[in-house]
């Protein structure tokens, strides 16, 4: 089994001609394909969904997720909170920043910049 990390909302190639079964995928709510760039997975969903059939490939994709403070990559298998985590999140929170004393702090100024960014267009 091959396995290719991905990122929701950032497209990706699929490493293998998928025939048939592009048009199975295309159909998944939360799945949308741009020519020229690749697949693009919105959510846990969208993505258990695609691997369904994906993994009569022999090909499963895991999702990388993003630390919302800082943008490093997080590693879901290797986070404490993995067994608790309801993993329909595109976002999460790295355990470097998850221990700095100011994190509510930064997390609130990181919100105000990204709603004054939606009201601003």
């Amino acid at each position: 089994m091959q396995y290719m990390n991905i990122r929701y909302g950032v497209p990706f190639r699929i490493p293998r001609r998928l025939g048939d079964r592009f048009k199975e995928i295309v159909s998944i709510k939360g799945v949308n394909y741009i020519r020229g760039s690749g697949f693009i997975v919105e959510n846990k969903e969208a993505l258990d969904s695609m691997n369904k059939i994906l993994v009569k490939m022999g090909l499963i994709l895991k999702p990388t997720i993003t630390c919302y403070i800082c943008g490093s990559e997080i590693n879901c298998d290797e986070c404490p909170y993995n067994k608790s985590c309801h993993k329909a999140v595109t976002h999460c929170i790295c355990k470097v920043c998850f221990t700095k004393t100011n994190l509510v702090k930064e997390y609130m100024d990181k919100q105000k910049r990204e709603i004054n960014l939606i009201i601003s267009k």
